[in-house]
């Protein structure tokens, strides 16, 4: 056999693994990984909070994006793993969905299996595409939105949720209003970097929860870790998340937690940043 025909066959063989490994890395960034939810759970020490209030949980969901990318088997499987936590109350931080409202339909039926009290705010795709569509699908399930305004979710811890901070006209002291002074205040919010406004106001806000920046999806490995110590850095991140994008922050006298998402948008992939639900346990200082 010539040198030449070897030489065509290693080309052929290496042709052939690269196809074999692209394929493998597309199944995985594109099936698996989009579909891998994590389960994090975490405990926030809250300065004020009541000692009754220790060990009050929270089970956050964010950025479903119902769509052709994320089902409602999907949404469904996510609702049953939350039943499953008993959390004491359930926190949907927005982007119900993608970008056509006829999806909004599809989450009825796997949030109306949510147990606990659900409270939720919009995203900016809902607002995007069909706030009275989404707010219509949300009206048949236990969710109670809030925009501008709170709740008393336990004797002592009030829940308050903005409009939507990127595309709508979020009013924090109105959301707040009606708090007693001596209770520890949680707000839903979208975007994450909306904590700076809340800082700068000098919002009565102990913690923020938000979603919005899907963790980046796509997150590579970087040889300098970030402000969170973390060996990885998301090569894009949207508008409002650039500055708080994954994880548990603390902003002055604040903190914030931001969900990495349940859904994909506008890609259906993921890297190195898995979907995830998370589970945080509140303890007093």
């Amino acid at each position: 056999m010539s040198k030449l025909a070897l030489t065509r066959r290693r080309l052929l063989q290496l042709a052939g693994a690269a196809a074999v490994t692209g394929a493998a890395g597309l199944g995985y960034v594109g099936k698996l990984e989009p579909a891998w939810v994590e389960l994090r759970k975490i405990t926030i020490t809250l300065p004020g909070l009541a000692e009754r209030l220790a060990g009050f949980s929270i089970a956050q969901i964010s950025d479903i994006h119902h769509s052709r990318f994320t089902s409602a088997d999907e949404l469904l499987a996510a609702v049953t793993r939350v039943n499953q936590l008993q959390p004491d109350i359930v926190a949907l931080t927005g982007d119900f969905v993608g970008h056509e409202a006829r999806f909004a339909a599809g989450l009825i039926e796997p949030l109306r299996m949510l147990e606990p009290p659900a409270f939720a705010v919009y995203g900016n795709h809902d607002l995007w595409t069909d706030r009275e569509a989404v707010r219509a699908a949300l009206a048949e399930t236990p969710v109670t939105i809030l925009v501008n305004q709170n709740v008393e979710a336990a004797p002592g811890l009030t829940i308050a949720g903005l409009d939507d901070a990127w595309s709508g006209h979020p009013r924090p002291q109105a959301a707040l209003a009606g708090s007693p002074s001596d209770y520890t205040n949680l707000l839903l919010c979208h975007e994450p970097d909306y904590i700076d406004t809340i800082r700068s106001q000098e919002v009565p806000v102990a913690l923020q929860l938000s979603g919005h920046s899907h963790g980046g999806q796509v997150r590579l490995p970087s040889t300098q870790p970030d402000g969170l110590g973390l060996a990885t850095r998301a090569p894009l991140l949207p508008h409002m998340a650039t500055r708080y994008p994954i994880g548990h922050y603390r902003v002055g006298n604040h903190q914030l937690y931001t969900n990495r998402g349940l859904g994909v948008w506008p890609l259906p992939f993921r890297f190195n940043c898995r979907p995830e639900i998370t589970h945080l346990i509140l303890q007093p200082a």
